[in-house]
């Protein structure tokens, strides 16, 4: 079983940042209303006011990106640790 997982990982059929969760109906609302807010800030905006939302806006996606691939670093680490001490002790608490 773990030898599947190793070959679905090396030959690139598993890609975890490909991994499109369903979003939440929660999740669902802020990104409509955070669509909404952009569409009216563009209205608003002169060229160069809308030069700096899109600036704003590309960095917060890479900002964001950042922050996601260091969380699944971190979980990937966790899990890792949780095997080794799961494995790691034949003592009977």
């Amino acid at each position: 079983m773990e030898q599947d997982i190793l070959d679905e990982l090396y030959y690139g059929h598993i890609v975890p940042w490909e991994n499109q969760n369903d979003k939440t109906p929660e999740m669902e609302s802020f990104s409509e209303q955070v669509d909404q807010d952009i569409e009216c800030l563009e209205k608003l905006l002169d060229a160069e006011g809308k030069k700096v939302l899109e600036r704003l806006l590309d960095n917060s996606a890479e900002l964001e990106r950042l922050q996601v691939c260091e969380g699944f670093k971190d979980g990937f680490r966790l899990g890792v640790q949780l095997v080794t001490a799961g494995m790691g002790s034949n003592e009977k608490p």
